[in-house]
């Protein structure tokens, strides 16, 4: 069950958001205009601010502070990150409707940034910036648009969005007439570029000065491969099992070329990290080419699924599919190497056997734990007695422990995390001890 420190930490966070995100409009209601304005006029404003401020607060959410992950996990922010995206959009579109109300068709004509004011300019180039921003987020796959071309455009589209949309308020100068509300609406935007420059400038210098080196790449089933990697002049770091990283593989973590693996490895391994990998997307093929001494980047780690939160647990259940038995892989493996005692399952749904990611690694791991494995397979061979077909709920329950507490974590595609959530939640598994992530999230 999440701790009372948890508890603590979450409410912290949502409040400092809250707070965070109103803040410009708290801001002006302490410290009204001096020049009056109708309904229409005090509404449209406030959205604008409010859509700035939201826009702002997603390089806050995206930033990677290690204190900001738990208990939400970090594919819950990065998930709120994306929805509240639509959000901004809205109030961005609000803004000028609402604002210019009758006057509207006149603004039309603004559309084209050219023969507008510069205020009102530099608010339509930010609105552009944000519509492309959603647009190349949110249809990137549909569009066939490349993740590394995502990746150079979505970072400089954001800073922009941002930017543009404070400098359009400050121009614009509605409600911002008194000199306290500008010196303060001035330091709230020198904290945001702050931030900025700590995601975009200050943690890559950073990495720079700890770079590490692939010393072997491993082939593995299903078109995978294992990078292991060595921390160069430093000593690395320490992770909890189920955590992951971001890799960047080059000569810069400058370069955006950044992704997110989970670590494959036993947390007391360290400081050697390994990195599974499967080569399904324009990124982690470029993976499967990698050679034993290149220079790599690790920010992290992150996420908080891991055994260690369940110390108590009676045993632990591994629900994973294709490449999601990447992070349980991490956790058997230090409870291996742990010596632990207590009885552990894995529910493993794979395409067909020969294609079944660590099968070898798994069977060894059973004889250093009280373990069981469970293959499901969507093509069995010829003569295969054991599960077929997709996880369900009548499969977990033949399997799941109906007796003591244990802990459950789920892993793998969208669709089969749907099902395997679901169906434990009607099993009378209780939420509490059910733990997954999305690693979705790019």
């Amino acid at each position: 069950m999440p701790t009372l420190r948890d508890l603590t930490r979450a409410g912290l966070w949502i409040g400092l958001y809250v707070l965070l995100a109103l803040w410009p409009l708290l801001l002006l209601l302490a410290a009204p205009a001096q020049r009056g304005g109708g309904l229409s006029d005090e509404l449209g404003s406030a959205l604008g601010f409010l859509a700035i401020s939201l826009m702002a607060m997603q390089f806050l959410l995206t930033a990677r502070f290690e204190w900001v992950a738990p208990p939400f996990g970090t594919d819950l922010v990065y998930a709120f990150h994306r929805h509240i995206t639509i959000i901004v959009v809205v109030f961005a579109l609000l803004h000028p409707i609402t604002l210019f109300g009758s006057s509207l068709g006149m603004a039309l004509g603004w559309l084209v940034p050219g023969g507008a004011p510069w205020e009102i300019a530099s608010g339509i180039w930010a609105t552009y910036a944000l519509a492309a921003l959603a647009i190349t987020s949110w249809l990137r796959k549909r569009l066939k648009l490349p993740y590394q071309a995502w990746r150079w455009t979505h970072g400089p589209l954001a800073a922009a969005a941002v930017l543009l949309g404070i400098w359009h308020a400050l121009l614009a100068g509605r409600l911002l007439s008194r000199p306290v509300v500008r010196w303060l609406w001035l330091a709230w935007t020198l904290g945001w570029v702050g931030l900025i420059l700590r995601v975009r400038l200050f943690k890559p210098l950073a990495l720079l000065r700890r770079p590490w080196t692939v010393r072997e790449v491993r082939p593995e089933a299903g078109d995978s491969v294992t990078l292991v990697l060595e921390p160069e002049g430093h000593g690395g770091f320490r992770f909890r099992c189920g955590q992951f990283v971001w890799l960047t593989l080059g000569d810069s973590p400058f370069a955006a070329r950044e992704h997110p693996f989970s670590i494959a490895s036993s947390a007391l391994a360290w400081p050697r990290v390994e990195l599974t990998v499967k080569g399904i997307g324009d990124f982690t093929r470029r993976m499967l080419s990698v050679k034993p001494g290149e220079r790599a980047y690790l920010d992290g780690p992150f996420g908080s699924m891991s055994v260690d939160s369940f110390p108590d647990a009676d045993g632990y259940v591994f629900i994973a599919g294709g490449s999601g038995i990447v992070p349980c892989m991490s956790m058997l493996r230090t409870l291996a190497d742990r010596g632990d005692r207590r009885p552990h399952l894995v529910i493993y749904g794979s395409s067909e056997l020969a294609r079944t990611l660590f099968r070898e690694q798994l069977e060894a791991l059973s004889a250093r734990l009280d373990l069981r494995v469970v293959h499901a397979l969507e093509r069995p061979p010829a003569g295969w007695r054991g599960e077929q077909g997709y996880i369900t709920q009548a499969m977990l329950d033949r399997w799941v422990p109906h007796r003591g507490r244990h802990a459950y974590f789920v892993c793998g595609p969208g669709p089969m995390m749907d099902v395997a959530e679901a169906s434990l939640a009607r099993l009378g598994v209780p939420l509490s001890d059910l733990h997954s992530e999305r690693f979705d999230l790019v």
